[in-house]
């Protein structure tokens, strides 16, 4: 997905590295980069949130999930391609 990020060309950048478990296997997933450090711990939030495990007699999320994650930092150096 392509991003518009309006930052100086050394600025700071941001990903959310996000761990998720399935059925078939446990999965690694990068997301970003983000110009700011909230919007990639919205993403992390977000996953969190999604493959939450919900209880399934009363349909209650149980506060367990099956995504994890955290976010880096990260400084780019730009150079034509």
């Amino acid at each position: 997905m392509a991003r518009s990020i309006g930052m100086t060309a050394d600025a700071t950048v941001f990903r959310a590295v996000i761990t998720k478990t399935y059925e078939h296997g446990t999965f690694t997933t990068y997301e970003g980069p983000y110009g700011s450090v909230g919007a990639a711990r919205a993403r992390v939030s977000f996953w969190t949130n999604y493959l939450a495990v919900v209880d399934e007699e009363t349909g209650e999320k149980t506060g367990a999930s099956r995504a994890s994650g955290y976010v880096e930092r990260g400084n780019v150096a730009w150079s034509r391609a």
